[in-house]
């Protein structure tokens, strides 16, 4: 399991970054996948691409999950985790500080049946 960081150079309209997840060891598959514009891949980075922009793997949290994915972007500060913006990128927190809210909470979603009844 892998979070990672890719930086656009120069920013695409709003974002100058993206967060992702993968579940491999390294992001290296999962942001070839972005770059070479794959189905598989984020409409945001593809559009990035398309536009010209140079997209760098700016950094990599080993062994992070989603509900650190989903922690990182909702704290809305990514260039603080980005090396191409000047700021080192920093080691992954210690899971018991990430709010709970964001730890490996199973979701669940009712059944198709329990709507239709």
């Amino acid at each position: 399991m892998t979070v990672y960081v890719l930086h656009f150079d120069p920013p695409y309209l709003h974002a100058g970054h993206y967060i992702g997840y993968t579940p491999d060891e390294t992001a290296e598959r999962r942001v070839r996948e972005h770059t070479e514009c794959l189905s598989a891949g984020s409409p945001l980075v593809k559009a990035a691409v398309a536009a010209g922009c140079k997209v760098t793997l700016a950094h990599e949290f080993p062994l992070a999950g989603r509900d650190f994915e989903a922690w990182l972007k909702s704290r809305r500060d990514t260039p603080r985790w980005c090396s191409c913006c000047g700021n080192g990128a920093r080691k992954t927190p210690d899971p018991g500080k990430i709010p709970e809210a964001f730890r490996n909470k199973k979701r669940t979603y009712p059944s198709s049946d329990a709507e239709a009844a």
